[in-house]
């Protein structure tokens, strides 16, 4: 069999996430005026090095392995308040579905880390069920200062085929319910892209 041959019958993958793929990303490329880029405002990253949005480990890049694409997407308010979004590709299904199991772990090994730029703040995880793509996970964190609760961190992850997609948001109570729409959504969409599911 001819090396061409091989290639031609050889699925198709992705190798860059097309431009306003995501769903929040029209919004975050479109120019703001002077009066709204000092209430708002969003920063796009295509790096592959850039974690994963949810850090239990506080890794300051990414530890998962077999990436061939990514893009994230973060928002900040002067409320203040913030969201993200992230698709990660890797090159398999089973990568993508070692980086979600690793997360999980991550939880659990670091439910109780505090972040060393910040000591006197407690940081507790937590995980809940969710149910979007092939599998999914809610997770999030609180922080604590002075026996009060500072701040509430609700996420999802999900993984659809080789996949992981990453929604957060600090406003709110923790409830990764309310991200399940988007993750779903995202979940459905990352189909069309080659090889991907």
């Amino acid at each position: 069999m001819t090396l061409s041959l091989v290639l031609a019958l050889s699925p198709a993958t992705v190798t860059e996430i097309p431009k306003n793929f995501l769903i929040t990303e029209r919004d975050a490329r479109r120019h703001l005026n002077p009066h709204e880029a000092d209430e708002q405002g969003y920063e796009i990253s295509d790096k592959l090095t850039k974690p994963l949005e949810l850090n239990p480990c506080w890794h300051r890049h990414a530890v998962d392995r077999d990436r061939v694409a990514a893009r994230t997407i973060t928002r900040w308010t002067s409320a203040p308040s913030g969201s993200s979004e992230q698709l990660v590709i890797y090159n398999s299904p089973r990568a993508a579905r070692a980086a979600l199991t690793r997360l999980r772990a991550e939880v659990k090994r670091c439910a109780r880390k505090g972040d060393p730029s910040v000591p006197q703040l407690r940081i507790r995880w937590r995980t809940s069920k969710a149910r979007a793509g092939d599998e999914a996970t809610g997770m999030g964190y609180q922080t604590w200062q002075d026996g009060s609760v500072n701040q509430t961190i609700t996420g999802i992850a999900a993984r659809r085929g080789s996949a992981l997609m990453i929604y957060t948001t600090d406003e709110g109570a923790y409830d990764p319910g309310r991200l399940t729409k988007d993750a779903r959504k995202m979940a459905a969409k990352v189909c069309k892209l080659p090889g991907v599911c």
